[in-house]
């Protein structure tokens, strides 16, 4: 799964990609997806901390064009007439939360020359051999992808100058064409239909979850010392997070266990972690300064119920945003 949806990103970064009410229309997602994440890179970017710190942006911008400049899709990238920074909106990926590589599914949403992008892509084809061909679908442009070394062949659509969707199989590609020509949204499972609607296009990143798709995720999940955060996840019933950046940074984790017994019992021991946590942050902070925003973001953070709903919310202020980040490295 990693490394198709490592595959996947690649292809939003050279494909190329725009914004809507949620994080992402419910209508572009796959009827099987129980599991969504969002990044939404033109909110990030326009946000007042981020031009803030225009000098860490600069650095970011000069890593990524450095590695770019170093790839052999510079050239093509170049001719299509596309900046990652200025035309890429957002990527989003979906799955039912296994481990399958052949339910993942991207969608990408930004700003770009379609007939340019196709031209280029077509002349990229000719020189690539078998690794890239420019089809159709109807009167939608599909390029499969397949890398050097043989691997599953990536099949992506341009739908028009602001969309393009990507998946594992031509099969899952041409249901998603016809679904959102169709303008027909899936017929969600309710608790992720519902952890969808928490999303919208202010939010930074965003990632949401059903019951079902946690409960896949908790088959591989790591046992930690204490708890089973696999358990813990089996018992909920969706999950809904999301980071969202203004002049500050606030974020919220939300999610709904099967019972309001279950939440009362998951809040009281998550909070007693917190307790015990805030207490040794605070500890450390008189012994050194440097933890004192650690210190400062743990008071924030705040454990909530609301019958069966179990929410987490807390917030980075720019001035503890601006101390760590004297900590680290130019």
């Amino acid at each position: 799964m990693r490394s198709f949806l490592s595959r996947l990103a690649c292809v939003a970064v050279v494909m190329g990609t725009a914004l809507s009410a949620r994080a992402v229309e419910p209508r572009y997602l796959p009827p099987n997806s129980e599991v969504a994440i969002t990044v939404n890179l033109k909110q990030i970017l326009n946000s007042d901390l981020v031009k803030d710190k225009k000098d860490l942006v600069d650095q970011a911008k000069a890593f990524l064009k450095q590695k770019l400049d170093e790839s052999p899709a510079k050239e093509y990238l170049d001719k299509a007439g596309f900046d990652l920074f200025r035309d890429l909106d957002s990527v989003t990926v979906t799955s039912d939360g296994s481990k399958d590589p052949n339910n993942g599914f991207v969608i990408i949403e930004g700003n770009f020359n379609a007939d340019k992008l196709v031209e280029v892509a077509k002349e990229a084809a000719t020189k690539s051999g078998d690794n890239l061909k420019v089809t159709k679908a109807g009167n939608v442009n599909v390029f499969e992808i397949t890398p050097k070394d043989n691997e599953k062949t990536i099949y992506s659509a341009l739908i028009n100058n602001s969309l393009m969707i990507a998946a594992a199989s031509r099969e899952q590609l041409n249901a998603a064409i016809a679904r959102i020509n169709s303008n027909k949204t899936p017929n969600f499972r309710a608790n992720f239909k519902t952890a969808l609607e928490t999303t919208n296009s202010k939010q930074s990143f965003s990632f949401v979850a059903s019951g079902e798709g946690l409960a896949k995720m908790a088959e591989s999940a790591p046992k930690q010392p204490g708890g089973d955060f696999g358990a813990m996840l089996q018992n909920m019933d969706g999950m809904a997070m999301s980071i969202s950046l203004t002049k500050d940074v606030t974020f919220q984790l939300a999610g709904t266990a099967k019972t309001e017994e279950d939440a009362k019992k998951m809040a009281a021991a998550a909070n007693f972690g917190l307790i015990g946590i805030r207490g040794m942050v605070i500890q450390q902070a008189k012994q050194d300064a440097k933890v004192q925003p650690v210190a400062d973001i743990a008071n924030t953070l705040r454990i909530t119920t609301q019958g069966n709903t179990i929410v987490l919310r807390g917030e980075v202020s720019q001035a503890n945003l601006d101390k760590m980040l004297t900590l680290i490295p130019r």
